[in-house]
């Protein structure tokens, strides 16, 4: 191979000029750090957050520069004093501040800073009844850049031209801001006990004062983990208490929340926008946020959306789809907040299908079981809330009773509970109803009212169950029990009230009276088997009245009259052991005029019911 020689004085020139670059560049790498004051880049930073917050900022003596691969600076001892209360508390303290500098500025003596890391931050926050509080300045320039904000959007909100001094200062914003490991400490009230949000994690990037704020904090609060992400497209006009929009959403296991719109932050909260709830245990949330009200083991899972309007002591949800353990219903709700009154729930709620027994358990607090449950229930509940909420449904159930068309209405003040049906369908007839718990008795009472018209009685027994023989036909069907405890506290003893129960053109069925008169002449004893299972007895009218008390229902009238025979008891019926003690005659119906109708058997039969039900032993007595 030939060496050119021709190139070779051009090649070490290149050679040459690498070298002296790559010098160049150690060279300043080596002898730029000498040149940065480590002093000035702290008094800078010191002064520049303390001019920014209007507050008094203090950093360790000891700073530490880091070149690569960007300028930092690092501060121990972080403190700073409020302004307005120089010998309160500090707001803030932090084990340590790294900040990103320019590197030319501060060669020249004012070097800027963009990103901040605050590690093991402690934020301390105090709240005062006029909207104010120890982060509060009237100095700084953030509070500059919101009041200049505030003349800006007052000037153009009149059509008048913006004032020449209403001029945002640029470092208004002060950059990005992650924290680690910090803590929250705030007191909402003077004299109230302290809260405190731990293991704060995130950053906070407010890069100019017209730039959108955002934040992406976890955190734990109450032993719960959560994450709220955020972004205010106006910061300056939202710290300036001005409705501005906002975007926040809210992850947690208790609660699950999503809203986008507009709000304004003060004593005087203002909102307006789009939200979506979801809690899988709502007393869990309510536990979790510290709400006054106590529901027990009762408020399910919940799920909603909403458009959201809120006021200084009320809160509209407008074309609200709500998902109440598992009862979907769409509508409008108020809530309000009362003077020396428990907040108030009221509004409209259109179901496809309801679980009547489910949603009321939604609002009422069930205990987990037990003997003594009567002696633990806690009916706080009744004045911690108000509810006022009309109720409509195409099919509900109650159990296992169906209903469709329904009308209702729940209602919780001044310590009484009430579900009133004000119309429903049912079995081919109407039915309304009440059910009211009161703080009562021991630990509060409970009444229930059931009303049936022209209602098939035959159908209404098989769905709750009953078995046995019963009269099958239309009629009505009016029943009031009270208690002295809540309904999921009560027993059977614990029931008083009375059973009016009248039927039309009907049959009693397994009774065959002709069969029924031969075992009464013959038989010392005999069951329902022996009857045959095909006979029935057809009657034009029944009616049954009875009371109810200690577990037995006191049979006052038991009449079925048929076409020649009627059939009459009396009795005990002590249901909670299901047996029977009840006397009866089969005899003559007898006509308008008191005479025996044609064709009827004169001689009465007497017997008495004994046994347990479904399966009575009758036994004639004769004379």
């Amino acid at each position: 191979m030939k060496l050119n020689l021709r190139h070779w004085p051009a090649r070490r020139f290149v050679i040459g000029a690498v070298a002296l670059l790559l010098v160049l560049v150690l060279a300043v790498v080596v002898t730029v750090p000498l040149a940065v004051s480590s002093g000035v880049v702290r008094d800078r930073l010191e002064r520049d957050i303390g001019a920014w917050a209007g507050h008094s900022v203090s950093l360790g003596d000891a700073p530490s520069l880091d070149f690569w691969p960007t300028p930092t600076i690092q501060l121990d001892n972080v403190v700073i004093n409020p302004a307005t209360f120089s010998g309160g508390d500090p707001i803030l303290r932090a084990d340590s501040i790294v900040a990103n500098f320019n590197l030319f500025s501060a060669i020249a003596g004012a070097p800027s800073f963009t990103d901040y890391r605050l590690i093991r931050p402690t934020f301390n926050v105090e709240l005062y009844p006029d909207g104010t509080s120890n982060w509060s300045s009237a100095n700084g320039q953030l509070s500059q850049g919101i009041a200049a904000a505030l003349a800006r959007h007052n000037a153009r909100q009149a059509g008048e031209p913006v004032p020449a001094d209403a001029v945002i200062p640029d470092s208004a914003a002060l950059g990005t801001v992650t924290i680690t490991d910090g803590a929250l400490r705030w007191i909402r009230d003077p004299g109230a006990a302290a809260e405190r949000l731990t293991a704060i994690n995130g950053t906070l990037a407010w890069t100019a004062p017209t730039a959108p704020a955002r934040a992406n904090i976890t955190a734990i609060f109450r032993g719960e983990q959560f994450t709220i992400e955020g972004t205010a497209p106006a910061p300056l006009l939202l710290l300036g208490k001005q409705m501005s929009p906002v975007n926040i959403k809210l992850s947690s296991s208790p609660l699950s929340m999503d809203f986008s719109g507009s709000a304004s932050l003060g004593t005087d909260l203002f909102a307006s926008g789009s939200l979506r709830l979801a809690s899988a245990s709502v007393r869990r949330a309510l536990e979790w946020s510290g709400a006054e009200i106590k529901p027990g083991e009762a408020l399910g899972a919940l799920d909603l959306t909403a458009k959201l309007s809120v006021e200084p002591t009320r809160a509209r949800l407008d074309d609200l789809i709500v998902l109440i353990d598992a009862n979907r219903g769409i509508g409008v709700i108020d809530l309000s907040v009362r003077e020396d009154e428990p907040p108030l729930v009221s509004g409209t709620l259109a179901f496809s299908r309801l679980d009547i027994a489910s949603f009321l358990q939604a609002f009422t607090p069930l205990p987990k079981g037990g003997d003594d449950i009567a002696s633990t229930i806690d009916t706080r509940f009744l004045r911690e809330l108000g509810l006022d909420l009309r109720l409509s449904a195409q099919s509900a159930s109650f159990g296992p009773v169906i209903l469709s068309n329904l009308a209702a209405a729940a209602r919780v003040d001044q310590g009484r509970a009430n579900f009133d049906v004000g119309d429903a369908t049912a079995y081919g007839g109407s039915l309304i109803g009440r059910i009211v718990l009161s703080e009562q008795g021991v630990d509060g009472g409970l009444d229930v009212q059931l009303s049936t018209r022209d209602t098939n009685l035959g159908a209404l027994f098989d769905a709750v169950g009953l078995t046995g023989p019963l009269p099958r036909g239309s009629g009505s069907l009016d029943i009031e029990v009270t208690s002295p405890y809540p309904t999921w506290a009560t027993a059977l003893t614990d029931l008083t009230g009375q059973l009016s129960l009248n039927l039309s053109n009907g049959t009693l069925p397994g009774l065959d009276v002709a069969r029924f008169r031969d075992l009464a002449g013959s038989e010392r004893f005999f069951d329902l088997e022996q009857l045959g299972q095909n006979g029935s007895f057809a009657f034009n009218s029944a009616r049954f009245e009875a009371s109810i008390a200690a577990g037995e229902a006191d049979l006052k009238t038991a009449e079925l009259i048929g076409p020649q025979q009627t059939l009459s008891l009396s009795g005990v019926i002590p249901y909670t052991r299901s047996s029977l003690a009840i006397a009866g005659v089969l005899g003559p119906t007898l006509d308008e005029q008191g005479e025996v109708v044609s064709g009827a058997p004169t001689e009465p039969v007497r017997f008495f019911i004994g046994g347990s039900w479904p399966q009575p032993v009758i036994s004639p007595v004769r004379p």
